[in-house]
């Protein structure tokens, strides 16, 4: 169950490519939830979770030690694995393998995505970028304002 920590061969270069405006500076992949969420460590051994459907990065441990010793207690596992949410997913069918993430075709931000509908086993590399993008996007409205999504190529 997650967070998993066989990120072997996961590029945590190209999982942040959309996400340099909020998790800057070299940071090297630790762990991935079931939903994307992935847990990185920076060069002075700190772990910070970034939590791709809020959009936001936070510090969660000073050390990986610490942050493996926490991951085995309850309240944090629930709290960064999401326990109860990816339990629903595996039961409805939906259980990710390495280099993917259960994703929703309406992303949970928006208030449309109640009751987590239209779940589905995404590309990691994909639905992580794309979440990236959705939050650059909209990172000066205000919680509870109205947007519009526009789907484009974007210019070279």
């Amino acid at each position: 169950m997650y967070p998993c920590f066989d990120t072997d061969g996961i590029s945590s270069e190209r999982l942040l490519s959309e996400w340099k405006w909020l998790a800057f500076g070299e940071l090297s992949l630790l762990a991935v939830n079931a939903f994307g969420d992935l847990f990185l460590t920076n060069v002075q051994g700190a772990v910070h979770w970034l939590d791709i459907t809020a959009g936001r990065i936070s510090r969660v441990a000073n050390s990986e030690k610490e942050f493996r010793d926490a991951a085995t207690e309850l309240p944090k596992k629930n709290e960064w694995s999401l326990i109860d949410d990816a339990e629903k997913a595996e039961r409805k069918g939906y259980s990710p393998g390495k280099g993917q993430c259960v994703g929703s075709k309406i992303p949970w931000i928006f208030k449309e995505s109640a009751n987590m509908p239209d779940m589905y086993v995404a590309d990691l590399y994909e639905y992580v970028s794309f979440m990236g993008d959705v939050h650059c996007q909209i990172n000066d409205v205000p919680d509870c304002g109205k947007v519009r999504i526009r789907v484009e190529p974007r210019p070279n």
